[in-house]
């Protein structure tokens, strides 16, 4: 099961990875904007000034940098976070999938105060206009726009479409479907609501991993008492093993800077467990609950459930099939250090097919108590040996040295506000927009 882990959490960073990398967006026809560009609504920010521990900071020497070019100034803006680096396991534990996905919405904020930005130096008349990116130019670059349209929708509302891989000679049509869309609305009380949506797969056909998310989405909607960011990702039918990624990123404007001030909560729904086992039709589920206070103190826990686990000794001895939870607890600094880490199974079943031959349950039992004794002795007398029994002992037993080599547990529970605040994780309950699926999750339009 963890190898197989291992080799999902590869591809799914690769995938989101490459969804950051695509898109350098260039706003290079009409720098300073026309007539209308003045009616533009005020330029609103949608930066939530996420501390590095939750992003791993800025990286603008990255290897795979998302750098936007702004038209006016032709200045390059860094829109990259560390997160998790290439070699490193998304899935090690609950602090590397915050810094995973929460530096995705830090890119994505970023990249969309950049869009904003831009067009405010561009005309707001409703007309398809080119970049300077010409597709039968020798400098022609398949991941930068070949023409947008930049409209003020209402006196607060103004939307920016953006399109890539058009000729000259046959641009687009304003009814035509943007690979970029993006639409926010600054209310007369400040309020700021605003919607980006992304075509992965045709922002750039040639460069699209099947691995990786077909459709992004993000919703922004800030007041003065909080910032909410919720982004939402579609797998291809070529990812083996995911469907959707949610992340919600929120800034309580109203807390204390030394308490709870920023929350991320992820959620992935899965089409396939990490390794098939015969008769576990379940389908494990990824929740992600992380908390901060303003200089990047906090805690994370991830916790995977329904994930299916055989424990085949050898050719003559099964241990038996389970069904298991596992959660992790990872508190950390804003150094991005460690202060307490703790991971157990939370919850598990017996779900049959123990059949040993070589060894017996008492030989497992001496086994998992030498040198430090964690079971009873007499353990499988009364425990995990029907169909549906617990035997969260047993696997705690198995795993008691880590998981797959990870770091093993270690240090403490602070027993600070961290601890009361990620006592019982509030977990995102839906990957989809509606609740239900992807119906109409990404069509290019926004109401306020």
């Amino acid at each position: 099961m963890m190898h197989s882990q291992t080799t999902f959490s590869s591809g799914l960073l690769r995938g989101l990875t490459l969804t950051m990398a695509l898109g350098a967006v260039v706003f290079t026809a009409g720098c300073g904007g026309g007539d209308d560009a003045g009616d533009a609504p005020a330029t609103v920010s949608l930066n939530l000034n996420l501390p590095d521990s939750l992003t791993g900071g800025a990286a603008p020497a990255a290897p795979v940098a998302m750098v936007i070019h702004k038209a006016a100034s032709s200045a390059d803006v860094p829109c990259a976070f560390l997160g998790t680096g290439d070699d490193d396991d998304v899935f090690r534990n609950g602090y590397n999938m915050t810094k995973f996905m929460v530096s995705a919405v830090a890119a994505w904020t970023c990249i969309a105060d950049t869009i904003i930005e831009m067009a405010d130096t561009v005309p707001h008349d409703g007309a398809i206009h080119e970049t300077q990116n010409d597709t039968t130019a020798d400098n022609y670059d398949a991941d930068d726009p070949t023409h947008y349209l930049v409209t003020n929708d209402s006196e607060t509302q103004t939307t920016a479409r953006v399109y890539f891989g058009y000729d000259r000679a046959a641009p687009p049509a304003a009814s035509d479907t943007p690979e970029l869309f993006i639409s926010w609305n600054k209310a007369a009380n400040g309020d700021i609501t605003g919607r980006l949506i992304i075509d992965v797969v045709n922002l750039n056909p040639d460069g699209y991993d099947p691995e990786g998310p077909i459709m992004m989405r993000t919703d922004f909607n800030y007041t003065t008492f909080a910032k909410i960011a919720d982004m939402y990702l579609q797998f291809d039918n070529g990812n083996q093993w995911a469907d959707g990624l949610r992340i919600q990123v929120a800034k309580d404007l109203t807390a204390s800077a030394a308490g709870q001030v920023f929350t991320a909560r992820g959620l992935m729904n899965m089409k396939d467990q990490f390794l098939p086992v015969d008769g576990i039709t379940e389908l494990p589920q990824l929740r992600m609950y992380t908390v901060s206070d303003r200089l990047g103190e906090g805690a994370a826990v991830a916790e995977f459930v329904d994930v299916a686990l055989a424990l085949q000794i050898d050719a003559n001895d099964h241990l038996g099939n389970y069904l298991f939870a596992k959660t992790d607890r990872y508190f950390f600094d804003s150094n991005q250090s460690w202060d307490w880490i703790d991971k157990s199974i939370t919850r598990s079943e017996y779900r049959g097919a123990r059949a040993l031959t070589d060894y017996t349950l008492d030989d497992i039992v001496a086994f998992l108590n030498d040198p430090n004794p964690t079971l009873d002795p007499a353990y499988f007398d009364t425990n995990c040996i029907n169909v549906g029994d617990d035997c969260n002992d047993f696997l705690n037993a198995i795993f008691a040295d880590g998981f797959a080599d990870q770091e093993p547990n270690q240090g403490a529970d602070p027993d600070d506000w961290r601890s009361t605040a990620v006592a019982d994780p509030d977990y995102l309950t839906t990957v989809y927009p509606n609740g239900t699926d992807w119906t109409d999750a990404f069509d290019p339009v926004f109401t306020p």
